[in-house]
């Protein structure tokens, strides 16, 4: 007879998988990081990443000080690429010129890649992602990515 794991057990993974993966956006945004190619990070070859789909992490993007609600919204995010076959790449955190006053700077703004939708698929990944998570978040389609801040 097999010995039936208990439901605390089975999620240790996915625990282990996201800490893992925000451990690894930081250690890999920071502007020391050297990526020759345009991701500088991929998650998700790990094993315990297999129940994940991946985040990508343009290269320049600082993720490093974001916020930990932010690192909730990506999750979120990354849920939704996903269920449109799509991989979620983080363009901009802390990083790159944004308006005076602007949410990236205290790192409670993320901009996310969204040139791949089309149109009318990009319109209802927005109205998705605001729904997924609430109003205490600010989910703007605009015209080269999906802009999303943490603004209760």
């Amino acid at each position: 007879m097999e010995a039936q794991m208990a439901p605390e057990s089975r999620r240790t993974p996915t625990k282990a998988a996201n800490a893992l993966l925000t451990l690894f956006a930081i250690l890999l945004s920071s502007p020391s990081s050297e990526a020759s190619e345009e991701i500088g990070l991929v998650a998700g070859t790990h094993s315990l990443l297999k129940s994940q789909p991946p985040i990508a992490v343009k290269k320049g993007a600082i993720l490093a000080g974001l916020d930990r609600r932010m690192y909730f919204a990506l999750q979120k995010a990354r849920r939704v690429w996903s269920r449109y076959g799509k991989l979620l790449v983080v363009t901009s955190g802390l990083d790159g010129r944004h308006k005076k006053g602007s949410l990236h700077y205290v790192g409670l703004a993320v901009d996310l890649r969204s040139r791949y939708f089309a149109p009318s698929t990009r319109r209802t990944v927005t109205r998705e992602l605001r729904r997924n998570l609430g109003d205490e978040f600010q989910v703007i389609d605009e015209k080269h990515h999906i802009h999303v801040e943490f603004d209760p």
